[in-house]
């Protein structure tokens, strides 16, 4: 019986010790395979990306190097009051106009247009200029965002208008309805304005075409539509991003994703600028498409750019939306708040009692905080932060001093010379 039992044992234990030892051998191979063979997990960020760099570590990077062509009266002072922030809070170096707020602009940007900076580089153009991707490459970093803004051709219309006074330079407009007016018979009125402008960029008009002109479109060539086609791709190839005034939240937050930058980068005084009443009547389905033909390049350009800008955020996932949603919650949240962190008595002082706002973490940002000196911020226009701009520029030592004096300073609109002094040191 003992004999039966130790047959019985031995092969038992011979097969045991068969398995423990395949079993070790497949360990041995599943830790080698892990580690050596496997491709390596790459961090994923928390949302849909587009133009994006990333750390090593698989962080999304800001970009700190940007270009903003500033269509006139497109809603672009807004959005240039949120790049000037962003480029003082991180010490970004600007390419300032020696004389008012245009670098060149209505000509060609030239070096004698702006204020040199200590090293002779630069990080942000904001101010008017003459969109050239040439004379741009020669001035900016090779890994500048470019950034361009469009408004419905109509509405952009009505603006100027208003801002220009042309009702006062043209002639025999009707004064119950002059945008109208101008649109039935515009060679009558545009022409005489064109022949009065002594501006060396011609053709050159506030009427026609207007945004494509800022955007460098040769407005000889607004008959040629092979010329406008081709000048459109340009522009789909070399800006990254034109934002939309109409879609303006989100135009924001997809600016926001695609430079990496904070919920807290893209808040703004949800009060416009340069906010002007102006009479808006229905407009016949005749003046729409005579106001489509008469400045043809600039339709072409919303449409084109507007339908762009939708394509980009159905590529950012089911969230963007939820995002959109939240960053006019905040926006909501900030102008209350402000109301109470600014005063006015009879100038604007900060309410330092007023606390501050805590912004809770969410899928698209960490906690952050508003206080009374960021609500000064976003209230400031475009004016004062030139001045700050200005101010606080690195010039080369050696710089003349008749240069120096050459450089003109804008007038503050919100900022004092108590505010200027405490809050950004400056005069």
């Amino acid at each position: 019986m003992a004999n039966a039992t130790s047959n019985i044992t031995r092969p038992t234990i011979k097969s045991w010790g068969f398995v423990l030892m395949v079993l070790f051998f497949i360990g041995v191979y599943g830790i080698y395979r892990n580690k050596f063979m496997e491709e390596p997990q790459v961090r994923q960020p928390p949302y849909r990306i587009l133009n994006r760099t990333f750390t090593s570590e698989g962080a999304c990077e800001a970009k700190r190097n940007f270009m903003f062509v500033k269509v006139h009266k497109a809603g672009s002072t807004t959005a240039n009051c949120i790049f000037q922030r962003f480029g003082y809070e991180h010490n970004l170096t600007f390419v300032l106009p020696v004389i008012r707020s245009d670098v060149g602009w209505p000509n060609l940007l030239r070096q004698e247009d702006f204020i040199p900076s200590a090293d002779g580089t630069y990080n942000v153009l904001v101010d008017h200029t003459v969109y050239n991707r040439q004379l741009l490459d020669h001035l900016m970093p090779p890994d500048t965002m470019y950034i361009a803004i469009l408004r419905q051709p109509l509405s952009h219309l009505r603006s100027v208008f208003n801002s220009y006074h042309l009702v006062k330079k043209m002639r025999g407009l009707q004064r119950s309805d002059p945008v109208a007016s101008f649109i039935k018979s515009p060679d009558q009125f545009h022409v005489p304005y064109v022949k009065a402008l002594s501006h060396t960029r011609e053709p050159y008009t506030l009427a026609k075409n207007y945004m494509a002109y800022d955007l460098g479109f040769p407005l000889g060539l607004s008959d040629s539509q092979s010329s406008i086609d081709e000048y459109i791709e340009t522009l789909s190839r070399e800006i990254d991003l034109v934002l939309i005034l109409e879609h303006m939240a989100e135009s924001l937050v997809l600016l926001r994703r695609m430079m990496c930058w904070t919920l807290k980068d893209i808040l703004y005084n949800v009060a416009p600028k340069n906010l002007k009443k102006y009479k808006k009547t229905p407009m016949s389905t005749a003046l729409l498409k005579q106001h489509r033909r008469w400045s043809n390049v600039d339709y072409q350009l919303y449409d084109h750019f507007n339908a762009t800008l939708w394509q980009k955020i159905q590529r950012e996932g089911a969230d963007f939306p939820h995002e959109v949603r939240h960053f006019q919650n905040v926006l909501n949240q900030t102008a209350i708040f402000c109301t109470k962190a600014i005063m006015k008595v009879p100038k604007i002082e900060l309410n330092l009692t007023a606390g501050k706002l805590t912004i809770p973490k969410t899928t698209w940002h960490e906690e952050f905080d508003i206080d009374s000196t960021l609500c000064l911020k976003l209230k400031m226009e475009w004016h004062d932060w030139s001045h700050v701009l200005k101010k606080t520029h690195k010039m080369p030592p050696n710089l003349s001093s008749g240069f120096r004096r050459a450089i003109s300073m804008t007038n503050t609109r919100v900022l004092d010379k108590s505010l200027l002094l405490n809050i950004f040191h400056v005069d």
